[in-house]
């Protein structure tokens, strides 16, 4: 035997430990998902902590973006097992914005497109694990959605790229009916009728009637509504 058929039957080993491993874990997935009982399959608070210690892990040995793209892959078929997600695209979404979107949730994905901003929102309120992507809030055309009404009981989970470059502004976010869960490494967004006076307090947009502020920490003013919890990006 060659050493190159030598190293390809190490291969295959390791190939079919991954496999059982894989096996594994979709089996304690599955149980999460009973546990659960279907509700907020989709935590991206829980993921980003899970590739930010898988990361500090790499020693910089593998590229992180394949890193990303292997263990989203992970995510996304073992949450088809507890039970699955939709996704809602709004046609406010460039095609440019599509690679972004297949590499934070895998080729996977389906894709249902809506061509009203409003719609995909109801029915995210009235759906059951689906979500919807929208544009970042800024004072961009067809950003200005945050301050639609439907929102009220609606929150944004996640700010996309996860990958990004220091002093860059993530292009979109995802909304969810199911209230975020507060992890370490996540950043707030609230939003006022009024001007906030306060250093802990960014503002990240306003419209005609409110304000929209980000802040590292949870701030405890009857002013604000709070209108996300996003985990913070990877900077590599």
């Amino acid at each position: 035997m060659s050493q190159i058929d030598k190293l390809r039957k190490q291969i295959d080993k390791i190939d079919f430990q991954i496999l059982d491993l894989l096996k594994k874990r979709s089996k304690i997935a599955e149980n999460i998902g009973k546990e659960k009982k279907s509700n907020n399959l989709f935590r991206p608070e829980r993921q980003a902590n899970i590739l930010r210690n898988i990361l500090k892990k790499n020693d910089n040995d593998l590229n992180p973006l394949y890193i990303l793209s292997f263990w989203r892959s992970i995510f996304l078929s073992q949450i088809d097992v507890q039970g699955g997600i939709k996704l809602l695209l709004s046609n406010s979404i460039s095609n440019s914005y599509i690679k972004t979107i297949y590499d934070y949730f895998s080729h996977d994905i389906e894709i249902i497109t809506i061509n009203n901003t409003s719609k995909a929102l109801e029915k995210v309120y009235n759906g059951k694990n689906i979500l919807t992507i929208l544009p970042y809030p800024s004072d961009h055309k067809g950003a200005k959605w945050w301050t639609n009404i439907r929102l009220k009981k609606l929150y944004a989970i996640a700010a996309l790229p996860f990958f990004l470059r220091k002093k860059k502004s993530p292009s979109l976010i995802i909304v969810s009916k199911y209230k975020p869960v507060i992890e370490k490494n996540s950043y707030f967004l609230y939003i006022s009728k009024y001007i906030i006076e306060d250093k802990n307090m960014i503002l990240e947009t306003k419209s005609s009637k409110y304000y929209l502020y980000r802040s590292n920490n949870m701030i405890n003013n009857n002013d604000l509504k709070l209108f996300g919890i996003l985990p913070k990006h990877y900077e590599g």
